[in-house]
């Protein structure tokens, strides 16, 4: 049935569709209890029981029509591994990380000159590591 969709406007549907499908996967593993228990950020759901049954019910039903529509326009499964993702966050991060060093800290006010010392050897210490982090799966992903 590809025949009813030029390419750009299949890889478009196909685009839309993967990525609801992810959103949906990721709100589901958050109804069934998935938490982050990080030091500067927790996540957790407060759902009512009637509310995730609810939200659960409607994943459900977008899952299955997605899975009609892949099999009516031929639409194929990708196989995707996060190394990529990974890589392009933890070099995102490392540069958000080097924006909050002191002397950038400027464009927010008058900066504390006690602050140079305490926070900028911290930050230079993990926009390192970010960048470490995305060496090893750009390594990864090259291999």
């Amino acid at each position: 049935m590809n025949d009813l969709l030029n390419p750009d406007q299949l890889r478009s549907v196909t685009i839309t569709l993967r990525m609801f499908e992810e959103d949906l996967l990721d709100v589901q593993a958050w109804l069934h209890g998935a938490e982050t228990n990080g030091i500067l950020s927790k996540r957790k759901l407060t759902l009512s029981p009637e509310s995730r049954l609810a939200a659960q019910e409607r994943i459900n039903a977008a899952l299955e029509q997605i899975a009609v529509l892949a099999r009516e326009i031929v639409l194929e499964a990708e196989v995707d591994s996060p190394d990529n993702l990974i890589r392009s966050k933890m070099s995102v991060n490392w540069a958000n990380l080097f924006d909050t060093q002191s002397t950038k800290l400027k464009r927010f006010g008058e900066v504390d000159p006690r602050l140079e010392s305490v926070l900028d050897p911290a930050i230079e210490k993990l926009a390192q590591l970010a960048l470490e982090l995305a060496t090893i799966f750009d390594e990864h992903f090259a291999a």
